[in-house]
């Protein structure tokens, strides 16, 4: 039993979306969708793929592994040929970007 109790409150405590307001979650998923789509706007014009195929080159949420390379492998497989190093570069730091604009709406979302 007390075990239970301990898994329960780490569980509270680790879990960021467990203190959150409903005003909050809807803010953060928002935030989540314009900062994704500006994420697959710019990969579209680095690589000049349609924005469906980028999206279905993008991991599955929630999955832990690194984004940029998921996508860059996942575009040159539909591409059929390797994308240049210029453009996985360009990838990874449109990635950066999108991760810390994730961080900062997860920061601003906190005080909604």
């Amino acid at each position: 039993m007390k075990f239970l109790l301990s898994l329960l409150a780490c569980c509270c405590i680790l879990s960021p979306a467990a203190a959150q307001t409903p005003a909050q979650t809807a803010f953060l998923k928002a935030e989540t969708r314009r900062i994704d789509e500006q994420f697959v706007r710019r990969v579209v014009d680095i690589t000049k793929l349609p924005a469906a195929q980028v999206r279905a080159a993008m991991p599955a949420e929630g999955r832990i592994t690194e984004p940029s390379a998921r996508v860059a492998a996942g575009i040159e497989k539909q591409l059929g040929e390797p994308l240049s190093d210029e453009q996985k570069q360009a990838i990874a730091h449109a990635d950066e970007e999108r991760r810390s604009a994730l961080a900062a709406a997860r920061a601003a979302a906190k005080n909604k």
